[in-house]
């Protein structure tokens, strides 16, 4: 018997929905017998039509989602680590910086990539995402952050120039022109011409130097001759000095004969 009770009370608000939206458009509901515009999805209704106007919507805020056309006065809250979702359906999201991990979208982590570069992903295994690091931008282009956008890189050939400085990832290749080289060559030759000169005169100079050093160590060192009358001697002293050069005259001839002696034996 409740069964029964229970099957006619909703066929009976069936019915009553029903003849309610009787005679009004698709996506309209009758309220106040009116025809009031239902909300889109992402939405909830914040007042009702009136004779001035239609249905007042309002967008879900960050954390709420509605995913049918409704004339409920709020959204739903989503069930998602973080708290955000789509507000059309519910898909949780991760904040900005942030991946998702799996395909539900429960847990994110942190991206790892740099300006340049966009995350690529793999789903191994099934249901669990990783994530590569990869160029936003082709090989032949590099990628200004002011903009947002890929450009090409200058090619310095085609205009006649030499590349200075390679373009990358992030930076457009520099140009110069190609007689700039010559200067560089020049200063760097007479760079190298004023190191040797230098070079040579400081071990010249030092060859120099140790000659001299060593021609003065080998002069002969000269006898100072001094003669008898330079000094004022005594009676005494002087004979004394008499004495010694006799004897001194005596050894000379006596070695004098000895080398004929030997030069004769000889």
């Amino acid at each position: 018997l409740s069964f029964s009770v229970a099957l006619l009370s909703a066929c009976l608000l069936s019915f009553c929905t029903i003849a309610q939206n009787i005679g009004c458009p698709a996506l309209q509901r009758r309220i106040n017998g009116r025809c009031c515009n239902e909300c889109p999805p992402g939405t909830y209704m914040k007042d009702f039509c009136s004779v001035d106007h239609q249905t007042i919507c309002q967008p879900c805020e960050e954390g709420y989602y509605s995913p049918e056309h409704n004339t409920f006065d709020r959204c739903e809250q989503c069930s998602c680590q973080h708290g955000k979702c789509v507000s059309t359906n519910g898909t949780c999201l991760c904040p900005s910086g942030f991946l998702c991990s799996n395909s539900t979208c429960s847990v994110c982590e942190m991206n790892t990539c740099s300006v340049e570069e966009k995350p690529k992903r793999t789903e191994h295994p099934p249901g669990q995402y990783l994530y590569q690091c990869e160029p936003k931008c082709p090989e032949y282009q590099y990628f200004d952050s002011k903009e947002d956008t890929c450009k090409p890189k200058t090619q310095c050939i085609t205009l006649g120039l030499v590349e200075k400085i390679p373009g990358n990832n992030t930076h457009d290749s520099i140009c110069q022109k190609p007689h700039d080289n010559n200067s560089v060559y020049m200063i760097l030759c007479f760079g190298f011409v004023l190191l040797s000169l230098t070079l040579f005169i400081f071990v010249s100079h030092t060859c120099w130097r140790n000659i001299r050093k060593q021609a003065a160590n080998k002069k002969p060192i000269q006898a100072v001759q001094c003669k008898t009358s330079d000094f004022h001697l005594s009676k005494e002293e002087s004979g004394f000095q008499l004495v010694i050069q006799d004897e001194s005259k005596d050894s000379s001839s006596l070695s004098m004969e000895d080398l004929e002696k030997v030069s004769s034996l000889s």
